[in-house]
């Protein structure tokens, strides 16, 4: 167990990751949407969710009561579930909803604790978006592997922080999950770079 300041310095890195993995998923979906799609404005949806969802993992906003919370943090998966489903490009896999199942089970080991379900709800969002990346239809093999890693390292962190908050393991997942997300998005941007050079050379 990390004594309470390491423990709020690690959880403030993981949720910088994430916030910055949030970011990241919106820009790559904006150039994917700019030539693959070419219609609507998906990516803006995908961006207010996830910063909806970012809001689960400022816990300053715990001491403005938990309902206040609550209102944004499950908006922020409602509007990334409508944008991905929107797409059509993102293939909705069985393990998603295993990923979603192991983190709504973990709420009954938090001991109904109100701002556990909060944080539930962006723990599913940001698992939505880091499947979102592996099961993107033209994302390489490569890449939809680490992502799908990041997406299971991540589901296993929640059941793990809840039953001994903080603990090593729990950090480790944290941590590496999001980290792993951010790298693999910024490899897909250069995929991104180079397929959309391609296509402006092959229209020439």
């Amino acid at each position: 167990m990390f004594e309470m300041g390491t423990y709020h310095v690690l959880m403030g890195i993981g949720g910088s990751l994430a916030v910055l993995g949030i970011f990241l998923t919106w820009n790559l979906s904006r150039g994917i949407e700019r030539f693959r799609l070419g219609t609507g404005r998906i990516s803006w949806l995908i961006l207010a969710g996830g910063v909806l969802t970012a809001l689960g993992f400022i816990e300053l906003m715990a001491g403005l009561g938990a309902w206040a919370v609550a209102v944004p943090v499950i908006i922020g998966p409602a509007l990334i579930v409508y944008a991905l489903s929107e797409s059509g490009l993102v293939k909705a896999k069985p393990e998603m909803l295993v990923q979603v199942a192991v983190i709504v089970f973990s709420l009954f080991l938090s001991g109904s604790r109100t701002m556990y379900i909060i944080e539930s709800f962006s723990a599913i969002a940001i698992v939505m978006l880091m499947d979102a990346a592996a099961f993107y239809v033209h994302t390489p093999k490569f890449h939809s592997r680490l992502a799908r890693l990041s997406a299971w390292l991540f589901t296993a962190f929640v059941p793990i922080n809840t039953l001994r908050q903080g603990n090593i393991v729990a950090m480790l997942l944290y941590i590496g999950s999001t980290a792993l997300w951010v790298s693999t998005l910024i490899a897909l941007h250069g995929v991104l770079r180079e397929r959309f050079s391609k296509n402006v050379q092959e229209s020439l």
